[in-house]
């Protein structure tokens, strides 16, 4: 599919160069969907680890449970992975 440009309002066609150059740059944006998805899923999986939930991760005698602390770790797991994944 031949790409075209605005110049001065008119449409022009890509030189050879150009078309050469825009698929790199889209082969490049192809090649860290993997790296942006994992970075994604990092911030999304610390983004859950509140108060809330550290607070629950203490030991049963700091007012923690054995559930908070079992989701904690899952959910350190999870990032572990994904950033494997960098």
């Amino acid at each position: 599919m031949a790409r075209h440009k605005m110049v001065n309002g008119e449409v022009i066609a890509f030189t050879a160069e150009e078309e050469t150059a825009r698929d790199a740059e889209e082969q490049a944006w192809e090649d860290g969907k993997i790296v942006r998805n994992a970075l994604a899923e990092i911030r999304k999986l610390e983004s859950q680890e509140t108060p809330r939930r550290l607070a629950e991760a203490l030991p049963d005698d700091a007012g923690g449970s054995a559930d908070g602390r079992a989701w904690l770790k899952a959910n350190r797991d999870k990032i572990i992975l994904e950033r494997a994944k960098l």
